[in-house]
């Protein structure tokens, strides 16, 4: 049985309230957070119908929030529509002599897989499932520090039976240019309509969010991995849209806008979005993917210039 998140209360991101609003996420964000730990998982399990498209769900983590993960997985068990599978992949030189919390052991009970890989720092949570995806599989992507509304799938497969060959996401933003280049990163806009209604070009999903990926959407120049980690090690979101944008395949939003996500507790003690959007990395990848792929850049920009 799911739980009720409190989406519905929750200020839309990009929306400012003044002193109210930190105390209302503040207030809903405990609670969702006393919820996904209270949460029984002796009901947790993964779908076992029939289906011509499987569901598999694809994420990483690191040290520093192996203890806190188990909480984005139960809301990912928690979901309306179930996965068929829920991968957790984890860097092999960083847990060789660490025991795993027992919230995951418990969760590996319910079916959770934990497989170990090369590190790959963010890129591992769509890498290697993409990269061994088959036709009838739909990977959709996670981040770990995430409480995720229970209809957070359901929402990706009403949109992808739409419009089944484009990446289906809950949340993006909007890359803006001037003179054929991209504007900086910090002055995109995550509320927008573009890609709602129709698919787009414009849109850099956040893969963390849920992000959907049909079979064929991406390049295989995505698992260069001497390409993703001398140009993109650290910014995986924009690594994905260049691969997704040599294939040309257009990005679909769940909505106008999204509800502001829980954080797990203490998740962004090491971010890399702080680095990346505030410390203007995100703009010194772009400048490298723009030159290494100007046939992505002609396609992502083709609808704005």
């Amino acid at each position: 049985m799911q739980i009720k998140t409190l989406d519905f209360f929750k200020i839309p991101e990009g929306v400012r309230i003044p002193f109210f609003g930190g105390k209302i996420y503040n207030l809903i964000s405990g609670l969702e957070r006393k919820y996904i730990t209270n949460l029984s998982i002796d009901d947790f399990a993964l779908n076992t119908t029939e289906r011509d498209e499987k569901i598999i769900v694809s994420l990483t983590s690191f040290p520093a929030r192996i203890d806190t993960v188990g909480y984005a997985i139960k809301s990912l068990f928690n979901q309306t529509v179930k996965p068929d599978k829920i991968i957790l992949w984890l860097a092999t030189e960083q847990f060789k002599n660490t025991a795993l919390p027992e919230l995951l052991e418990q969760l590996k009970l319910k079916g959770l897989e934990i497989r170990f890989c090369e590190d790959l720092k963010s890129h591992k949570k769509y890498y290697y499932s993409l990269k061994e995806q088959k036709q009838n599989e739909l990977v959709i992507t996670y981040d770990d520090d995430i409480i995720y509304p229970e209809n957070s799938i359901q929402k990706l497969l009403k949109y992808h039976k739409k419009f089944p060959n484009a990446i289906i996401t809950n949340r993006a933003q909007k890359a803006t240019s001037l003179n054929g280049k991209f504007t900086p990163y910090n002055t995109w806009k995550v509320w927008t309509s573009y890609g709602v209604k129709k698919p787009s070009h414009e849109l850099f999903p956040s893969t963390g969010g849920g992000t959907l990926y049909p079979f064929g959407a991406i390049n295989q120049e995505a698992f260069n991995i001497s390409a993703l980690t001398e140009n993109a090690f650290s910014a995986d979101d924009l690594w994905m849209r260049f691969m997704s944008a040599l294939n040309k395949t257009p990005i679909v939003k769940t909505a106008k806008n999204h509800r502001t996500f829980t954080v797990t507790e203490n998740s962004q003690t090491e971010s890399l979005q702080v680095q990346n959007c505030i410390g203007g990395e995100n703009d010194v990848v772009l400048e490298k993917l723009s030159t290494l792929y100007p046939n992505a850049v002609k396609t992502i920009l083709g609808d704005i210039d």
